[in-house]
């Protein structure tokens, strides 16, 4: 069975990010596999939450509702600081993404680029750091021998991106796009995911809003991995791999 692996910092990045692409592969029979490395506790937008107790328990259950709806397998909620990933520390996060990937033997490797995509937020950066150095680390032995599956190499890693950053974000360079995965299928699955995360209902009319102007598919850079036979851009992650 083909499997992917989606690494993301926040619940809610899932659906807005990748929830196109893993709807359209999980139907292909794909497994689809995530980990989250916060629970999203310091949102700005905390729905019936009293304090970041309570919005981690909502917001770990927003997730798994989204990840159902999607296709993705159970989800990893990892308890990272949410808002604090850049200081958090940095080996052992890899390390554990390390087992992660050495344990499922995922074909590819989805995640944020290290600019924060494009909202450049901070966790999202950090995400896309700790996932880089996994997909590279976990295919040496020189890198967590105390691990007990062996050294593995996943073919691919992807940075999600867009042409053009939304509105009131920092400006960033975004990585240029070597993919787009037609999702036109998957676009009201995609939003009823996000939708799925009503914590952040005072942010679904803008998001919708900005998934729609999509066009129907969504971008990826390749970071890393087994190139692609054509120069021009490709319409499937899994291009030219056996």
């Amino acid at each position: 069975m083909r499997r992917l692996l989606c690494v993301t910092a926040h619940p809610d990045d899932e659906a807005a990010n990748f929830g196109g692409s893993v709807a359209r592969y999980a139907t292909a029979g794909v497994a689809c596999h995530l980990v989250c490395l916060t629970a999203g506790e310091r949102a700005r937008n905390r729905g019936a939450a009293t304090d970041d107790a309570s919005l981690k328990a909502l917001r770990r259950g927003e997730l798994e509702a989204s990840c159902r709806l999607l296709g993705f397998q159970p989800p990893q909620i990892w308890d990272l600081p949410d808002a604090g990933l850049p200081q958090a520390p940095f080996y052992a996060i890899v390390g554990r993404l390390v087992a992660v990937v050495r344990a499922l033997r995922p074909a590819l490797v989805l995640t944020l680029g290290p600019e924060g995509s494009a909202t450049a937020h901070p966790d999202h950066a950090m995400a896309g750091l700790c996932a880089t150095a996994a997909f590279h680390w976990a295919a040496h032995e020189r890198y967590f021998p105390e691990h007990p599956d062996p050294p593995f190499q996943a073919e691919r890693l992807f940075y999600a991106t867009v042409p053009v950053q939304p509105p009131r974000f920092p400006p960033v360079w975004l990585p240029h796009p070597d993919v787009a995965v037609d999702i036109a299928p998957y676009v009201e699955t995609k939003v009823a995911a996000f939708h799925c995360h009503q914590t952040q209902a005072p942010l679904f009319e803008r998001v919708e809003g900005y998934l729609r102007l999509a066009g129907g598919r969504e971008l990826f850079h390749l970071a890393a991995g087994r190139p692609f036979a054509e120069d021009w851009l490709a319409a499937d992650l899994f291009q030219d791999l056996l």
